[in-house]
């Protein structure tokens, strides 16, 4: 049976450690020569090596084993996972099927793929590999299709939920802390996330991860707008420290247009099914019927009532 296929693509950038002084950090900017795509002209040689010197770290070696095992989960390598790119990012696609024929029946499947910058010098390679495989083996999985999708829960989840911005940039921290010297170090901000025995604080870093500098007045507007600014208490028009490099601001803004593209994508599917629904066959139960009253109530109030 044939099946429709509607394929929209999320792309989760991450705040790359550049380690050279600067304020505001983003992925895939270095200005240190050498690239680590240029060791050689093999990309498996190459990413072999990488891997390597991960495993040096003792969280780079458990992040490692724990990609590995979740790509295995999958039938792959995780050759097959980590690929090289031009900026650094996690892809992850969200396929959902269904019969025009039945279109009450849906199946929803996803498949991510990692991507190495190969501008990168090793250093940089390195922290984006520790970051991006954070993304790859942590991230909850969500259904943008859910009636449950939201844009609170969205924001809060790509910046402070399991696999997120803070846990990939406090994983980075840690390989960092375990391969580096303190000279390299001082020029992140791994320092300021500290507490003062030390230790790295998820406290800390989410507060970093919500000062966004002039755009406070702008975004803070929209929450207020959806009625969700309360739940944000950590927003500051503090100096901006993490800029996303798919959308060129701070991360909380990033994740709003994010959040709007997705909805705006799971309308137009939406769209489609709905026109399935009311053009195919009468067949079935009852039900069938009450299933495309609710989902025509779901699609109006997500797509319709803006």
């Amino acid at each position: 049976m044939k099946h429709f296929v509607f394929i929209f693509l999320l792309s989760y950038s991450l705040n790359l450690l550049a380690l050279v002084e600067k304020t505001i950090h983003v992925e895939g900017q270095s200005t240190q020569s050498g690239s680590w795509m240029s060791f050689t002209s093999s990309e498996e040689v190459n990413f072999k090596k990488l891997f390597d010197l991960l495993s040096r770290s003792k969280s780079g070696e458990r992040l490692l084993k724990e990609a590995q095992f979740k790509a295995a989960q999958t039938g792959q390598l995780l050759s097959d996972v980590v690929k090289v790119g031009d900026s650094s990012l996690t892809d992850t696609t969200l396929v959902r099927k269904f019969s025009p024929h039945s279109p009450d029946h849906v199946i929803y499947e996803s498949r991510s793929v990692v991507y190495i910058s190969r501008h990168l010098a090793w250093d940089d390679a390195l922290l984006d590999l520790a970051h991006e495989l954070t993304h790859y083996v942590y991230r909850e999985s969500f259904n943008p299709y859910a009636e449950s999708f939201n844009a609170k829960d969205f924001i809060k989840g790509t910046i402070e939920g399991q696999g997120g911005e803070v846990q990939a940039f406090m994983t980075e921290c840690r390989v960092l802390k375990e391969l580096f010297s303190s000279r390299v170090q001082s020029r992140s901000h791994c320092q300021r996330i500290e507490n003062l025995r030390g230790d790295l604080s998820y406290t800390k870093a989410v507060e970093l991860f919500y000062h966004v500098g002039p755009y406070y007045d702008r975004f803070h507007g929209q929450l207020k707008k959806r009625s969700i600014a309360d739940d944000f208490q950590d927003l500051k028009s503090d100096k901006i420290n993490f800029i996303s490099s798919a959308y060129g601001v701070p991360y909380p803004l990033a994740a709003l247009m994010e959040y709007e593209l997705v909805l705006s994508k799971v309308c137009e599917n939406d769209k489609k099914r709905l026109a399935y629904m009311q053009q195919g066959p009468r067949r079935g139960p009852a039900s069938t019927s009450n299933s495309q009253l609710k989902f025509q109530q779901s699609y109006s109030s997500r797509c319709l009532e803006k």
